[in-house]
């Protein structure tokens, strides 16, 4: 077990500007710039499901059971990013991928599983922010040579999803979190949820990878400490089009 002194004077002593620090990978976990302390997986088995939580070890200390692993279903591993508070504890992530593959296409997405850790590394038993960080998806959109035509020779519609995390802000016990999403779609004007075939023809003008106002946005999250988790300051849009494989 990490003395929780030692481990708030590790943390403490390398403080970053803007909370969040780059973790390397190695193997099965991803550990600090100078590999004193990694960030390894645990799972468990809870009501009949598998959970899987990040823990801070030093490196020779992290359990067996610790590091990525596949369940048939997603894959984890630790996310490459940390953050420190004030109290000797981190803010430590799960990254959960997720692929689906179909007829002329398939797709991945990459959902951020965010946890507080106490100042001995062990993680709450829920995570305190969930939000999908990318994601990319291919799917067939021509099934003739009229098709084709129709769609410009542009036969597979493309959807890309991108969030980036940061924590600059401050209140209270943990810091705020900016999170800022951009969302792509190609040809223009496609969506899953309509069928391109039935619109008019595209033309070399559509023929563009297009931003999607609705699913590129910016939210502030700010930690509720009733709920146990992060509020963002307004709903999120559904962009499950992107999101999900």
């Amino acid at each position: 077990m990490i003395s929780a002194l030692a481990l708030i004077a590790a943390l403490q002593s390398t403080a970053v500007a803007d909370r969040l620090e780059t973790l390397t990978f190695t193997a099965d976990r991803a550990c600090t710039s100078n590999g004193a302390w990694c960030v390894g997986l645990v799972k468990e088995i809870r009501d009949g499901e598998q959970v899987v939580r990040p823990i801070l070890r030093t490196p020779d200390a992290l359990p067996s059971q610790a590091g990525g692993g596949d369940d048939a279903v997603a894959y984890f591993k630790p996310w490459s990013r940390l953050v420190r508070l004030a109290d000797g504890g981190v803010l430590a992530g799960v990254q959960v991928e997720t692929s689906s593959m179909y007829s002329g296409g398939g797709g991945q997405a990459t959902e951020l599983r965010l946890y507080r850790l106490d100042a001995r590394g062990d993680a709450g038993l829920s995570p305190v922010l969930t939000v999908p960080i990318g994601a990319e998806l291919t799917i067939r959109a021509c099934f003739s040579e009229a098709d084709m035509k129709q769609r410009a020779g542009a036969c597979h519609d493309e959807y890309g999803f991108e969030a980036q995390l940061t924590a600059t802000g401050e209140a209270g016990a943990l810091p705020v979190l900016d999170y800022v999403t951009t969302a792509t779609a190609f040809p223009r004007g496609v969506s899953r949820s309509e069928d391109s075939l039935e619109k008019p023809p595209l033309t070399s003008a559509d023929l563009v990878i297009a931003n999607d106002p609705k699913c590129s946005f910016t939210r502030r999250f700010t930690f509720d400490a009733a709920a146990g988790e992060y509020r963002p300051d307004s709903a999120l849009p559904d962009c499950s089009d992107y999101t999900v494989p």
